[in-house]
């Protein structure tokens, strides 16, 4: 789900167009020199083929974001994670945890160890040292969806006075960050997200290949390690042609962020007939007024 943050920022940067286009070996032999060679999820199995950015999203391949993110590195590619809200503050009115955001500084604190190359590769899949908190990946999904204005999060809307006659305060939107980026640049993340969904070879197709209402996705797995089951993770907005509600859906040892999707669906069922009620209702009101 960290993808579209290393798209957006390899598309800002020129490293590559909306229409660049790579190959899928499978197998990222760069590095292998030293001893490391990262796989695409599909190796083995057999290949993504040639693929763009919209395309590497739709079908989460992990070989063309190590090539792009090696490109990019890691400075640049956590300085756009910052102002997509991710290892940062969101904001809301509670203490919270900023989480983690993968840089040569975070390793080397921590673990007292150097960068190497092969720590930027897992950074632009989202893996490595990077650890956000459900709010933060909404937060940026969010982000995403508008075209890269960064709300803050809150949980309130407004203060009344205790017989509710008054209106003491009235929250008004903060964008706390920005990331600047050629609208093209977000509908070729935009478009990658939509095939997701509704795409037939879409990693959510599954589940929201039928939905009545079109939605952008993408969905993840944090991997833990051999022998371990995965995190899994699933991000959305709907409607993808005008956005309205941005989820995201973490579920500890949940396997794959396709095998969640349908806590999403469930959560936008009663969005949308929860809208369609209260639109109801308002009819029905002003009939009667």
């Amino acid at each position: 789900t960290f993808k579209m943050v290393t798209s957006i920022a390899v598309l800002n940067e020129g490293i590559v167009t909306p229409e660049t286009t790579i190959y899928d070996e499978g197998k990222f032999t760069k590095y292998e020199y030293a001893g490391y060679a990262p796989t695409c999820w599909i190796w083995g199995k057999g290949s993504h083929g040639t693929v763009n950015i919209s395309g590497a999203l739709k079908v989460s391949c992990n070989y063309f974001f190590y090539t792009v993110g090696d490109y990019l590195g890691i400075d640049r590619l956590s300085e756009y994670a910052f102002k997509f809200g991710l290892g940062v503050p969101t904001g809301i009115e509670l203490p919270e945890s900023t989480g983690v955001m993968s840089t040569q500084k975070y390793k080397e604190e921590v673990e007292g160890v150097p960068w190497y190359a092969g720590d930027t590769l897992q950074a632009a899949i989202g893996q490595s040292y990077n650890q956000f908190t459900p709010l933060q990946i909404a937060n940026y999904v969010a982000t995403v969806a508008n075209g890269g204005n960064r709300y803050s999060a809150s949980i309130l809307k407004s203060v009344r006075s205790y017989n509710y006659s008054e209106k003491l305060f009235e929250r008004m939107p903060e964008v706390l960050s920005t990331v600047h980026a050629k609208e093209e640049y977000y509908e070729a993340v935009w478009a990658g997200m939509e095939a997701v969904a509704n795409s037939i070879d879409g990693t959510a197709y599954a589940v929201f290949g039928d939905y009545p209402v079109k939605v952008a996705a993408k969905t993840g797995t944090a991997q833990l390690g051999e022998e371990v089951k995965n995190n899994a993770v699933f991000v959305c907005y709907a409607p993808a042609d005008n956005p309205e509600i941005a989820l995201a859906v973490v579920v500890e040892k949940g396997g794959s962020g396709s095998a969640i999707a349908t806590i999403a669906r469930d959560i936008l069922d009663y969005y949308f007939s929860f809208k369609a009620s209260a639109h109801y209702l308002e009819t029905e009101l002003s009939l009667l007024r």
